[in-house]
Formats: structure tokens, sequence, C-alpha cells
């Protein structure tokens, strides 16, 4: 049973705003994956049967799993989530970070192929197929991390991580695209997953030095092209697919409207498009922003608010995350030691 912390140690005007941004990030990503987290794998209508969805609930599928080294078809489910926990999403944001402190501030493929396999042997909490596929491989197939990767891997777990290489390589373009990239290819051997986790991270890293006035011109149709255009070269199908998004925006389609046509499954081709379809129509204020995600998503719905949440995190700084939230989620001092430590390395 995890413990919530209640003590929120930000001072005004005694950290920077770049700490509180990183914070706001981390942060974030978590809120929005443990609001969505109930609602995993249920469709619209489903989900509007419960009302809108603005507080922590207990999951009603989504559990850990325990996976035993020596028999793996032996798989077994344990409990199902509480309220304000996290799933594989986070778990994997937090490991991915931890590999790049733990090397100095390097991206190490073989480390981040072991951290994997410690979070195959930890309980990963409603996993999904193309990383937990890669980790099992990694374990028991005596594969290298360039191997570890199914080729049909597409869907959108790359991309619901990738934050922690955009806040420590935030000042560095070539190493961040070329992290971003390599850490998705070790589970997703799909080019429109590696694509898609490319541009959350550019997402991230763009929004990540902007002042509160830089919204007041904020242009999202010119936000979802440039990152179209960053990713042509690696997937020019997830690149349209964002350049979907941009035409949905640019001609003022209803945002409901706009992301039923997007789709909102698992596939990096619909759940990422979507999540950033979102944060380039309404990016003004972070409980807005993340309530949109999470009452106009559905399916995928804790990926692509934990996409929104990091995203908006990094935009408005921790701050503009409400109390409840902060308070109400899992380990929240978990992430404000981690800020510290990657703040610390800018």
């Amino acid at each position: 049973m995890w413990v919530l912390s209640r003590q929120y140690e930000i001072h005004e005007g005694k950290v920077s705003t770049m700490f509180k941004k990183i914070y706001g990030c981390l942060l974030g990503g978590a809120i929005g994956d443990a609001l969505g987290m109930p609602f995993t794998g249920l469709s619209r209508t489903e989900i509007t049967q419960y009302g809108a969805v603005h507080t922590f609930e207990m999951s009603r599928t989504t559990a850990s799993l325990f996976l035993p080294i020596g028999a793996i078809a032996d798989s077994e489910e344990g409990d199902l989530l509480e309220a304000g926990q996290w799933t594989d999403d986070t778990q994997l944001t937090l490991a991915l970070a931890e590999t790049i402190l733990e090397e100095g501030g390097l991206f190490i493929p073989e480390a981040w192929g072991h951290k994997l396999v410690r979070w195959l042997n930890e309980e990963p909490r409603g996993p999904g197929l193309s990383t937990l596929h890669a980790a099992i491989q990694l374990r028991s197939a005596g594969v290298f991390w360039d191997e570890s990767a199914a080729p049909e891997g597409g869907g959108c777990g790359a991309a619901t991580r990738v934050a922690p290489v955009a806040l420590l390589f935030h000042h560095s373009p070539e190493l961040r695209r070329a992290h971003a990239l390599t850490q998705a290819l070790v589970t997703h051997g799909h080019v429109d997953a590696q694509a898609a986790a490319v541009a959350v991270c550019e997402a991230i890293a763009f929004v990540l030095p902007l002042n509160p006035g830089d919204f007041e011109t904020w242009d999202g149709v010119a936000f979802l092209n440039r990152l179209a255009s960053e990713v042509e070269n690696i997937s020019p199908a997830f690149s349209n697919c964002l350049r979907v998004a941009r035409n949905l925006l640019e001609d003022k389609v209803e945002p409901e409207d706009a992301i039923r046509v997007l789709g909102t499954s698992a596939w990096s081709r619909e759940a990422v498009p979507a999540a950033l379809y979102l944060v380039a129509q309404n990016p003004n204020d972070f409980r807005k922003l993340l309530s949109n995600s999470l009452n106009l998503a559905s399916d995928a719905t804790e990926s692509i608010a934990c996409i929104v949440g990091a995203i908006g995190g990094a935009m408005h700084g921790v701050d503009a995350i409400p109390e409840e939230w902060r308070l109400g989620v899992e380990d929240p001092a978990r992430f404000q030691a981690l800020a510290e430590r990657i703040s610390n390395r800018h």
C-alpha cells in the first residue's frame, strides 16, 4: 500500500521556473495516467455513463501482472489498481529517467534493456504488449537490445514514457531525437511507434522554455505542422496522421468530432495524434486541458491523458496543477525528487 505525501515544498521565488516545469511535466504525466487508468479499454459511450472524469477512481480492469522467471505461461494477475495509482506508462517513465541518471546523464541502450527486465520482474501494471514482449525477450531469450522488439510493435507505449529524454536533453536536439528514437526501438519495432516517441519528445522540448505570455499568441496549427515535419523522415504515414490533426484544427472541426476521426486506440497512429491535437487545440489551462483529454478520449484513455498531462505540465509548471490532483496521485514526493535530480543537470 502506498502512502500519499501531503507536503508540497515548492515556495514561490525559491526555485527556478525550469525546475517547476520539469516537476510539472513528470507529475502531470503521472496524474493523467492515474486519472485515465480506470477507463482504460472503455468506449466513449461506456465512459459517459460514469459522468465527467475529474477525480481519481479505482481501476475497473487494470491490474499488476506477476510473471515468474521460470514459467512465463504461469503469469498471474494481481489486485486491481487503487484510486490515484498509475500504470506501466508512468512506471516506465520513471525507469527511463533513472536509467539515464544512473549512467551519469548518458543514454545507454544496454542499460535501458536491463532496466526493462527489472521492470518486468517487479510486477508491471497493465503492461502494453510491445514492451512486455520485448522485456520477456531480453530476460529469457538471450537477445541484444536491438533484437528485442517485435517488428510489428506499433503501440503508443514508447511515446508515453519519453518525457525524461526531452527534459534531460533539452539543449541538445540531435541527442534528444536520437535517444527518443533508440529508447523506442528497444521495445517497438514499427516506425510509427518510433516516430510517435520523437513527436512527443519534441513537443515537450518545444513548450518547456515558453513563458505564460507566449500562449496568448499560441498557434496550434503551426505546432502540429512543426511536429509532422520533424518525424516525416522516420514515418511518412505517422506524419500524415499529424497533418490530419492539423487540418481538423485549422478547419475548426468540433473537438469531439475531431477525436472521433483521429481515433483513440493504443495504436501510435491514433493515440498520439489525438493527444497532440488536444494540446494544440486548447493549451491555456492545465485543468481544462487534462479534463478535455479525459472526457473526449476513450480506449487508451490513460495513455492519451499521460501524454497530455506531461506536455501540459511542461507548459505551465507544477503550480498550475490543481492541489487535489497533486496530493491524490500515488507517491507525489518521488516526482519532486526526480525533478530535482534532472534539474541539477541543467
